[in-house]
C-alpha cells in the first residue's frame, strides 16, 4: 500500500493527486478545478453541491456571454468588460501567459469568452475601491566611481492602480484588476510637494486617506474640481498630485491621469458614484 491513498474526485469520479484542491466532501481534480471560477478559492468551506451548483451557473453565463452586448473595455493587466445596458460586468485579473506579462493571452472579445467569464451584476458590488500604491526608489548621480545623492534628491515614483470590489454573490466574493500593465513611473526632483492647497485638492479628487479635515475648513465641490482639473494640459497647476510638472515628467503625469480617469469612470458607470 502506498503512503498517500489517492483519491476519487467527488464531481467527476477521476483520480486526484497529493496536492489537488480539498473540499468539505473530498477532493477535487485537476480537471474539474480548472472549471471552476477565477475568482474562487474557498474550496475548504464549499462542498459538493456548492461546486456542482457552480459549475452550472458558470455553464450558463458561458452562453449568455456571448450573447452579451459589451460596449465598454478597460485594463491591460487585468480587464474588465461591461454591458451599460444590461448592467452587467465581467472581469479577469491577469491577461498575460509569462511572469512579467510580456505574452498576451487576452487579444480580443472572444479571447475573454474562451477564459470562462463569470457575468457579475452592477447590485451584486457591495464594496469599491480605488487602490493607488506607490514605490519610490531614490536615482543617483556616479561621481568618481561613487554613487551620490542629487541636490536636491531626484525620486522616482512608480504607481500601480488597481480596482477592489466587495461582492454579494453565490461564489465570487471578491475581485481585484489592476489597470496598468506595469507601474506608471513618475521622476521628480525632490520630494512630492504637499502644499496647504496641494494636499486638500489631492484629498478630494483621489480620496487620500488619513488627510483630516476640520469641521471649519472650506470642501471644496469634486465635480467642478475634477472637470477644472482634466481640461487641458495648459491650465494644469504647477503642482499635480504632488508632482513637480516638468517637461521631463509630463508625459508620465499625463499616464496618471489616464489611469485615474479610467478608474473613475469605471467606478462611476458600476456604482453611479463619483
Amino acid at each position: 500500500m502506498g503512503l498517500f491513498k489517492k483519491e476519487d474526485c467527488c464531481l467527476c469520479g477521476g483520480k486526484t493527486g497529493l496536492f489537488d484542491k480539498k473540499c468539505a466532501d473530498g477532493k477535487v481534480c485537476k480537471e474539474c478545478a480548472k472549471k471552476m471560477s477565477v475568482w474562487f478559492d474557498d474550496y475548504k468551506n464549499a462542498d459538493k453541491t456548492m461546486l456542482e451548483n457552480q459549475l452550472s451557473l458558470r455553464r450558463a453565463d458561458a452562453a449568455l456571454a456571448k450573447m452579451g452586448k459589451f460596449n465598454k473595455i478597460f485594463g491591460e493587466f487585468g480587464v474588465i468588460l461591461i454591458d451599460e445596458a444590461a448592467q452587467k460586468f465581467i472581469a479577469f485579473p491577469d491577461t498575460s501567459t509569462s511572469l512579467f506579462g510580456s505574452q498576451r493571452k487576452v487579444k480580443s472579445v472572444d479571447d475573454i469568452m474562451d477564459l470562462g467569464p463569470d457575468i457579475i451584476n452592477f447590485s451584486a458590488v457591495e464594496d469599491f475601491e480605488i487602490d493607488i500604491t506607490e514605490t519610490t526608489r531614490e536615482e543617483k548621480r556616479t561621481v568618481d566611481g561613487k554613487q551620490e545623492s542629487y541636490d536636491p534628491p531626484h525620486i522616482l515614483y512608480m504607481e500601480t492602480f488597481t480596482l477592489r470590489m466587495q461582492l454579494k454573490h453565490p461564489y465570487v466574493k471578491s475581485v481585484y484588476i489592476q489597470l496598468n500593465d506595469g507601474a506608471v513611473q513618475i521622476h521628480n526632483i525632490g520630494r512630492r510637494i504637499w502644499t496647504d492647497p496641494g494636499r486638500k485638492l489631492a484629498a478630494h479628487l483621489l480620496g487620500l486617506p488619513g488627510l483630516v479635515k476640520e469641521n471649519r475648513e472650506a470642501v471644496f465641490d469634486n465635480e467642478s474640481l475634477l472637470h477644472w482639473f482634466m481640461r487641458s494640459k495648459y491650465e494644469m497647476p504647477d503642482s499635480s498630485y504632488g508632482f513637480k510638472c516638468t517637461p521631463t515628467n509630463w508625459d508620465d503625469i499625463r499616464k496618471y491621469h489616464y489611469y485615474l480617469a479610467m478608474a473613475r469612470e469605471i467606478q462611476n458607470i458600476i456604482t453611479g458614484n463619483d
